[in-house]
């Protein structure tokens, strides 16, 4: 509910104009509960120039690569490219030029990190970006990565710890908030190192900066199996309506979810698909044990007697 303003204590005291209405004609910012003027003035977001192919908006565009956290110095740094020319765009000839030029390409790479945090940030994101290639991350995860790592060497968690093990447990956080299935094992596969070292890493970063990480969904990786292990779309399709099922009943809390969708995916192929594959088959491909498939099903069975056919 909007409260009214009494216009009058507009010139006697400060008024805090919460909801705003914006004239995009007259260019005026109105407030929409004592209607005053709070500003005549819109500043304009947009270039003055105009474009009509992809072609004109790269040749025109006037602006480099946009701030990136993905990056140890957000991308504001200066780089000194490789080729030795000059403004007008020839080749610099002169020996002692050249000797000047490289010197100054050097001092300019050596003073992009100064400190040891700098030179920690660097060598961490481009792990990052080897992750990327490694796990198919979109960029808004590689930001949410980013934006924890720095958070957590900010709280001084990284120290004592590898980098290599803090970045993939960043990855790993980025990847449960943005509701994207990967497993914590692909992750410290990819990564080359030990689950513990990343595991100790994780809880350290989870606990110290009080993140709410969010469940895994079964039903996604449910999907992410079916995918790899190219099964058809009336398995797949059954296999969903199983986890929902499943997930009605509570069955899935605390369960391992890629357990779970190896289980389910394997009693909608014995229903309705390929009846060849075996648990191991299944197990291996979502990077679990056979045991896990076989109790799961056993206890699935037991508490929905209606799942198995």
């Amino acid at each position: 509910m909007l409260k009214s303003c009494d216009i009058s204590d507009i010139g006697k005291r400060k008024h805090s104009h919460i909801h705003t209405l914006t004239d995009p004609i007259t260019g005026e910012v109105i407030c929409i509960s004592c209607e005053a003027v709070i500003s005549d003035k819109i500043a304009e977001t947009l270039p003055e120039w105009s474009v009509y192919g992809t072609n004109e908006l790269n040749s025109r565009s006037r602006v480099g690569m946009p701030i990136s956290l993905a990056i140890h110095d957000l991308g504001l740094s200066t780089v000194i490219g490789k080729s030795n020319k000059d403004f007008s765009g020839k080749t610099i000839v002169d020996a002692s030029m050249q000797v000047v030029i490289e010197r100054i390409r050097t001092w300019d790479y050596r003073t992009q990190t100064r400190s040891s945090k700098g030179q920690s940030r660097k060598y961490a994101f481009r792990q990052l970006n080897s992750l990327k290639e490694k796990l198919a991350l979109p960029s808004p995860v590689l930001e949410k990565a980013a934006y924890i790592y720095r958070k957590a060497q900010q709280n001084d968690i990284i120290r004592g710890r590898t980098r290599t093990g803090a970045m993939a447990a960043c990855v790993y956080i980025a990847c449960r908030e943005a509701i994207i299935p990967r497993a914590f094992d692909e992750v410290a596969e990819v990564s080359n190192i030990r689950r513990k070292e990343m595991w100790k890493a994780y809880r350290a970063i989870v606990s110290k900066l009080d993140l709410k990480v969010p469940l895994i969904d079964p039903v996604r990786c449910l999907v992410k199996l079916a995918n790899k292990m190219g099964v058809s779309e009336k398995v797949k399709r059954y296999g969903i309506n199983y986890m929902k099922q499943v997930i009605d009943s509570n069955i899935s809390a605390g369960r391992d979810p890629m357990g779970l969708a190896a289980t389910v995916l394997y009693i909608s192929c014995q229903n309705f698909g390929n009846v060849d594959k075996s648990q191991k088959y299944f197990a291996d491909t979502a990077g679990i044990s056979d045991v896990t498939v076989r109790n799961r099903r056993q206890e699935l069975r037991n508490k929905i007697p209606g799942l198995l056919t």
